[in-house]
């Protein structure tokens, strides 16, 4: 049964729903958006040929900075976000080379 259908053909239909069956269809969908985010980081792991990392993740990763730099590193060519569904991730990558690159650059300045 299309629900979606359903509702255009009938858009004043009550329908009544126990809570048990409306909390089975909750946790029935969370598990499939779950696995269809898997499936999706799992393809762009493969299609960019490097680990992914969560941008909180990330984040923790480069010294907890503010979002607005992470977005002008974005900006500068720094990091290259990878969006999957509304998440964004960094390539590890990139990470490295960015701690690097701060690493000598606080080196030179201390040297």
């Amino acid at each position: 049964m299309d629900l979606t259908k359903l509702a255009k053909q009938f858009p004043d239909l009550c329908v009544t729903v126990r809570l048990g069956d409306l909390l089975e269809a909750g946790d029935k969908l969370a598990r499939r958006i779950r696995e269809e985010a898997q499936r999706d980081a799992e393809r762009a792991r493969r299609q960019w040929g490097d680990v992914l990392v969560p941008k909180e993740e990330a984040r923790q990763m480069l010294g907890s900075p503010d979002p607005s730099t992470l977005w002008r590193w974005e900006k500068a060519g720094y990091l290259s976000p990878v969006r999957i569904g509304v998440r964004v991730h960094y390539r590890r990558s990139d990470i490295d080379a960015l701690v690097r690159s701060r690493i000598e650059t606080n080196t030179k300045k201390h040297a």
